[in-house]
């Protein structure tokens, strides 16, 4: 049986492609911070741990040795506050920054790390990050800064493990709102999209099922974002 390690898996997005890559009949070893949405099932193993403490990546770590060889990686957790919030909340700015780089930085490189021997032959890792790690947002510069850092990391590690592990890299875009989202703030962000539509988690899903299974695919960024990036901006900005 083959064996995928997914991080941030216990909801929304890491959830699902926790339950794709279980329904293709891979062990999935799942880690999540505080909440677990994944129904106990054979193949399924779970693993609990807070990406922002050094001491909970540690033990993850020594955790992920019992469950390999590994054939596949996706580094899917996140962390996500805008600048503002994080403000409001009282969340000093170095504060705010050590949570985003431990959670989309110090945590991947260090469990990358601990796979060192553990990685099958033709085996793949997939590194979610963002549309703003190459386009910045100054509502989000933080969140940016850190997912930017992120991206660069998987491109390195695209040229150390190959050719045994194949590296790549997802950019999404706006593909899955959630409750707290308006409608006029969903109606603005699709207006930016050119497929304008809000695409779900399958469109992530899918995207690293073709990493996963391409195997000439390596050091690729592919960005699925509706279209956004590319996006006729001008006719958004004036009005004649």
């Amino acid at each position: 049986m083959k064996t995928v390690l997914i991080t941030g898996a216990g909801k929304r997005l890491g959830r699902q492609l926790a339950e794709y890559w279980l329904a293709q009949g891979w062990r999935v070893v799942a880690h999540y911070n505080s909440v677990n949405e994944l129904a106990p099932q054979p193949g399924l193993i779970t693993l609990q741990a807070d990406l922002s403490e050094l001491n909970d990546v540690r033990r993850l770590c020594d955790e992920l040795a019992s469950y390999g060889p590994y054939d596949g990686v996706i580094h899917n957790a996140s962390c996500f506050v805008a600048d503002a919030q994080a403000q409001q909340q009282g969340v000093s700015l170095a504060r705010q920054a050590e949570q985003h780089f431990a959670v989309h930085v110090y945590a991947p490189m260090m469990i990358t790390e601990a796979l060192t021997g553990l990685w099958c032959e033709q085996a793949w890792m997939t590194v979610i990050t963002d549309i703003y790690s190459d386009l910045p947002n100054e509502r989000f510069a933080v969140y940016c800064a850190s997912k930017a850092a992120l991206q660069n990391w998987a491109l390195s590690m695209a040229q150390r493990l190959s050719p045994q592990v194949r590296t790549n890299v997802v950019q999404p875009g706006p593909i899955q709102f959630l409750p707290e989202h308006s409608q006029a703030y969903r109606e603005m962000v699709l207006s930016q999209s050119l497929i304008k539509q809000e695409l779900g988690y399958q469109a992530i899903t899918e995207a690293c099922a073709y990493l996963a299974g391409s195997q000439s695919v390596c050091g690729s960024v592919l960005r699925v974002d509706g279209g956004r990036l590319v996006a006729n901006r001008y006719d958004q900005t004036f009005s004649d």
